[in-house]
């Protein structure tokens, strides 16, 4: 029963910004995304049988269009690193998606929606190509605001060579990533 408050919490701070910042955007939320394997042992794959299938697909916590652009969303009360995985992991599956071919050639912003700051996560948000954004109203509920972790002062990578060229791929964008 908690983790369903905690999602409810995360759905209510999504939906608030939405609404405030992004409010003539064509919006989707909690939206199945990838390309949809068929069922086994079905005979004839009809439209019904297609949506059916789709339910084991990964989902995102909201896709905006607006501006020329895709945006996807991911929204944490509490962030960790595994954010950034996920959003490069939905970006993939969004790109291979036929529903949404007609968008490939689009910018895709990848945007981590958080209510607590955790510095130590979000510094390295640019390596990933990755909009920090942290949104504070008054959750009924919710422990007020707070900042947790440290920043480091100096992060040394230990990334691929070419990873900026991965996730370029897939946003249609180039990184801010500075060279030392």
């Amino acid at each position: 029963m908690g983790g369903r408050l905690y999602a409810q919490r995360e759905w209510r701070l999504l939906s608030w910004w939405l609404a405030t910042f992004h409010p003539n955007a064509d919006i989707l939320m909690n939206l199945r995304v990838g390309p949809t394997t068929p069922l086994a042992g079905v005979a004839s794959m009809t439209k019904s049988m297609q949506n059916l299938s789709r339910v084991r697909n990964r989902w995102v916590d909201a896709l905006f269009i607006e501006g020329g652009a895709l945006n996807l969303v991911d929204a944490k009360i509490n962030p960790d690193p595994g954010i950034f995985s996920q959003l490069i992991h939905y970006a993939r599956k969004v790109r291979s998606d036929p529903n949404w071919q007609r968008y490939n050639a689009w910018p895709l912003n990848l945007i981590a929606l958080v209510y607590h700051n955790d510095e130590s996560v979000a510094q390295e948000a640019p390596w990933y190509g990755v909009q920090w954004v942290v949104y504070q109203p008054t959750l009924q509920g919710v422990v007020p605001p707070n900042l947790v972790g440290n920043a480091a002062t100096e992060i040394g990578s230990s990334l691929p060579q070419d990873w900026p060229a991965r996730v370029s791929w897939l946003t249609r964008q180039n990184l801010a990533v500075s060279s030392s």
